[in-house]
């Protein structure tokens, strides 16, 4: 019996890469090498960043934020947890509990939970944190090369994916955060929905939206963008696409739990007030951010990150309108959610974070890339401050 589920596994997973190359063996082949080779590259040179930068650089000091340590007396591996995973380390060790203006009850359960799940295995979290996140990651590229080879070239398609993992803030794909896995269940979402299978495409949603409450915005792409393609023609509507309903059934996941463990369900909403957020129109928060930002630019980090955040925000706001009439609608239509709903939190406090799961934006980019002027520039600038970004998360400095 496990043998025919392995092979049935296989099987599936071979048709998947069938998808992406018309069927080809070759073309199948050198795209799952592309992948794994572009993973290894990145992570590479991830841990080079770390080995040289945990060198040259030190460790923010007073620092009253560091109340864990993930691997005591081996910085090259405990530079990838900070800052927000010890919230997830709290679940994962406690589960959800009250503690004061800010506490855990803000982070999605999925993460944890699946950490908490492979921690029993390799018999410690933060490890378990890890090769969650660095797995969730290198399965959700084979997804997105899936979804950028329905709409790009061989070329664009591949530097799409580049572009993804050289973006500034891409090193929280592989820390002790939930990006990657979010990125595995939103891609994963995406590909079945534009294949119109959407049994699956509404299961990877639910785990999307148990993961962060951005991923509600697949249903409202998904809606958006059926409708569009039906030419709002109900009559040819199919009752399969139904299944998308259970996208927003992750949040109520969700509260069920905080039901069950801190007696109220919308604690998640609100203990938001305790990072200083709170609803305000969208573009108010540009605004806002303008006029707080000191344009004389002492040296001063906190009003840098202020200032990337601000421009990324503009940026992640107007690529995605180059996807219009080429692109299923709703591809820009998520992609502009995702910046658009923190945006609406009166706050640009990671945003270059969120951004970065936002990939249909990195098609845009890709197309963009089509010139090798702008090809050159956007990976120059990317990697450049990759690697900034990368050794102040080491050294416990809020990035991105």
């Amino acid at each position: 019996m496990m043998t025919g589920r392995r092979n049935w596994c296989i099987s599936r997973f071979v048709n998947f890469l069938r998808s992406l190359k018309g069927g080809g063996g070759e073309g199948i082949l050198r795209d799952v090498l592309f992948v794994i080779l572009l993973f290894v590259l990145w992570r590479g040179a991830l841990f080079a960043f770390d080995f040289v930068g945990a060198s040259f650089t030190h460790e923010r000091t007073p620092n009253t934020n560091k109340d864990y340590q993930a691997f005591p007396n081996r910085p090259f591996w405990d530079g990838w947890a900070r800052w927000d995973s010890g919230w997830y380390k709290r679940i994962v060790e406690k589960g959800y509990f009250i503690e004061g203006k800010q506490s855990n009850v803000a982070f999605f359960p999925l993460y944890p939970y699946v950490t908490r799940a492979v921690s029993k295995v390799v018999r410690n979290h933060w490890a378990a944190g890890l090769v969650v996140s660095n797995l969730s990651l290198l399965l959700a590229l084979f997804f997105v090369l899936g979804i950028a080879r329905m709409y790009l070239d061989a070329e664009g398609a591949h530097r799409s994916l580049v572009y993804l993992l050289i973006f500034p803030t891409s090193f929280f794909f592989s820390a002790y955060y939930s990006e990657g896995l979010f990125l595995l269940t939103t891609t994963a979402s995406f590909y079945f929905y534009l294949k119109e299978r959407y049994f699956w495409c509404g299961i990877w949603g639910l785990l999307a939206t148990m993961t962060r409450s951005t991923g509600v915005a697949l249903f409202i792409a998904f809606v958006m963008g059926y409708i569009w393609n039906k030419r709002f023609r109900l009559s040819q509507m199919s009752a399969s696409f139904l299944w998308i309903l259970l996208i927003p059934c992750g949040v109520l996941a969700f509260m069920a739990i905080l039901k069950d463990q801190v007696g109220d369900p919308l604690a998640f909403v609100k203990y938001q007030e305790g990072w200083g957020r709170s609803f305000i129109f969208p573009l108010k928060t540009l605004t806002n951010g303008i006029r707080e930002i000191n344009w004389s630019f002492p040296h001063d980090w906190h009003n840098m990150d202020m200032f990337m955040n601000l421009v990324s925000s503009v940026v992640f706001l107007v690529v995605p309108f180059l996807l219009l009439g080429k692109f299923d609608l709703a591809l820009p239509v998520y992609s502009l959610l995702l910046i658009l709903v923190p945006l609406s939190t009166g706050s640009l406090l990671s945003l270059m974070r969120f951004e970065v799961v936002a990939f249909p934006a990195f098609f845009a980019f890709a197309k963009l890339g089509e010139n090798r002027a702008t090809d050159r520039f956007i990976t120059y600038v990317f990697a450049i401050f990759l690697g900034l970004y990368n050794i102040l998360f080491l050294n416990w400095y809020w990035a991105g």
